[in-house]
């Protein structure tokens, strides 16, 4: 199958060295002119592949790139030009943070082919903003959650710490979900999931990426270390995972924030999963383990960090995604005091109005339709 992967970070480049080891034809693209990453993309472009670092067995996050043997994997494309990298290609998969979104829809969307399957991953409904800039028909596809959790540990070189044993898509619209299936579940196992396991539609799907619930509650639980650290002990890094999250405030906010989620999933026809069972058919084989001791053991594969309060944990997953979610809330008549008061609280830190620069209904085009309206579009694509 041939891939294009958009996004050379972490995700993007652990995808693109699975999909080329599971014997896919990859290219790799990078849209940003940004530094980031620059350095890693060079020394891709230079090696024509890319090296890897399977940590996933030590059990715990190890921060050298040569703890471990490193395998390579050429790339049958690495460019910075995105209609030489999507022209041709059955899928796309697009890893990039959600605020870019609708600037890369303006640059790539009129390179999409009819039927190519257009991964987002996040998705937070930006599918809909590559189908506003897109004049063809091709599939749109969002995931929760990346197929594995990955760091650029040095140019060239990525670290896969966590591979997830299965992810679920939606797609948009909803009625070309079986097409979408039979091409997603060809790229690696975490896709070749049953039928009742595949999200309902998009919002679905973006209420139930993880990130929504622990990134915001994590790194918000987290500033008060943030700062102690900064003042009295400048050379340590606090851990979210280990540290926050281990905190008793820090599963009560869970609870709370999960629970207006799933109400807003039900309102919307969606089965509501909680965020630990979520967790579970993620990351295990075996569904009859307790979903708290699976979390407790994922958190010891997880870096120190962040070190900055002013991270895309919260300056993506605050505006991104739990505004859409309190404006979905709005729509449905569902009070969200916990969803705004997180919203608030992390806008007051920064001194952002995360309500005004957020992805909301109103910035999707989709502010003046009625419930019925809303659902018609996402599962048809027809206003």
């Amino acid at each position: 199958m041939k891939i294009t992967i958009i996004g050379a970070g972490n995700a993007g480049s652990a995808c693109a060295f699975m999909a080329a080891a599971a014997g896919h034809k990859v290219r790799l693209l990078k849209t940003s002119n940004h530094i980031t990453h620059d350095d890693h993309f060079e020394t891709m472009v230079k090696n024509k592949g890319i090296y890897c670092i399977d940590n996933t067995q030590k059990g715990h996050f190890t921060d050298s790139a040569d703890d471990a043997e490193k395998s390579f994997q050429p790339l049958t494309m690495i460019t910075r030009d995105p209609k030489e990298a999507i022209e041709g290609a059955e899928v796309i998969m697009i890893f990039i943070q959600t605020t870019y979104h609708r600037a890369l829809a303006q640059k790539i969307a009129k390179y999409f082919q009819d039927d190519q399957l257009v991964i987002l991953i996040p998705g937070y409904a930006g599918s809909l903003f590559y189908n506003q800039f897109c004049d063809n028909n091709p599939i749109f596809a969002e995931g929760e959650s990346t197929p594995n959790d990955a760091r650029v540990v040095a140019p060239g070189t990525v670290k896969v710490l966590f591979k997830n044993v299965r992810n679920s898509l939606s797609f948009f619209p909803a009625t070309r979900t079986v097409e979408g299936m039979a091409i997603a579940s060809r790229l690696f196992p975490a896709y070749n999931i049953p039928k009742q396991q595949i999200r309902k539609n998009i919002f679905d799907s973006a209420l139930h990426n993880p990130n929504i619930i622990v990134h915001t509650v994590g790194l918000l639980v987290m500033y008060p270390m943030l700062e102690y650290c900064a003042i009295h002990h400048p050379d340590e890094i606090p851990y979210m995972y280990r540290d926050a999250l281990s905190t008793k405030m820090a599963w009560i906010m869970i609870k709370k924030l999960d629970t207006e989620k799933m109400a807003v999933l039900s309102a919307l026809g969606c089965k509501p999963i909680p965020y630990l069972e979520a967790c579970l058919f993620r990351n295990e084989e075996d569904l009859e383990q307790d979903p708290k001791e699976v979390f407790e053991h994922y958190k010891l594969s997880s870096p120190a960090g962040p070190d900055s309060f002013n991270n895309r944990y919260i300056t993506e997953d605050v505006p991104i995604g739990l505004v859409l979610m309190s404006s979905l809330g709005k729509k449905l008549g569902i009070n969200m005091p916990e969803c705004d008061r997180m919203i608030d609280m992390c806008g007051a830190i920064l001194d952002r109005d995360f309500y005004k620069e957020g992805r909301s209904l109103g910035s999707l085009g989709l502010g003046e339709l009625t419930k019925n309206e809303l659902l018609h579009f996402i599962e048809t694509g027809l206003s």
